[in-house]
């Protein structure tokens, strides 16, 4: 009789696969310059059981203005690995606010016929910075002829986004 002893070695070469959602594009949330964004979680998935999935952001996570690359990776028993990405871009779609002054009443200059008008210039606020008013019909101080006149302002914010105000 003989007898003879071998090894056998079984070993797991097929690397694991996982599969992220598409990118995801969203409005920041109300009265903040950020977003709670959410989506359905990838799950790894192979030929052994059992892999682990590990991310660098999590569903439901705050992410700030911009595009901010999230990263899902799949290990398996045996150390292999497969990566997927997808992008998160929050975009600044809220309206500036902007509150003008109460309307004007002042007295004609009887010798010109006209009057010099002065206000205080108009509150602006934004949920993101950058707010700015970039236009106005007519300016503190300037000169108005007989009659009504309206005076409009507009703000504009870093996104474009405007609203305007008027006053007589």
């Amino acid at each position: 009789t003989s007898t003879c002893d071998f090894t056998i070695t079984v070993v797991d070469e097929e690397d694991p696969t996982i599969t992220c959602p598409l990118d995801i594009t969203v409005g920041n949330d109300p009265g903040t310059c950020e977003a709670v964004v959410s989506w359905a979680v990838p799950t790894g998935a192979d030929n052994c059981p059992n892999p682990m999935v590990s991310s660098t952001h999590n569903s439901g996570d705050t992410f700030p203005l911009g595009t901010t690359t999230v990263t899902y990776t799949v290990t398996d028993g045996a150390g292999s690995t497969a990566e997927c990405s997808f992008d998160v871009t929050v975009e600044d779609v809220g309206v500036p606010m902007i509150t003008c002054p109460s309307d004007v009443v002042i007295d004609l200059d009887p010798i010109t016929c006209d009057a010099t008008a002065t206000w205080t210039t108009p509150t602006i606020s934004d949920d993101c910075s950058g707010a700015t008013i970039t236009s106005s019909t007519h300016n503190s101080g300037d000169t108005f002829p007989l009659g009504t006149t309206t005076v409009t302002y507009t703000v504009t914010d870093g996104a474009g986004n405007t609203a305007e105000c008027s006053f007589d």
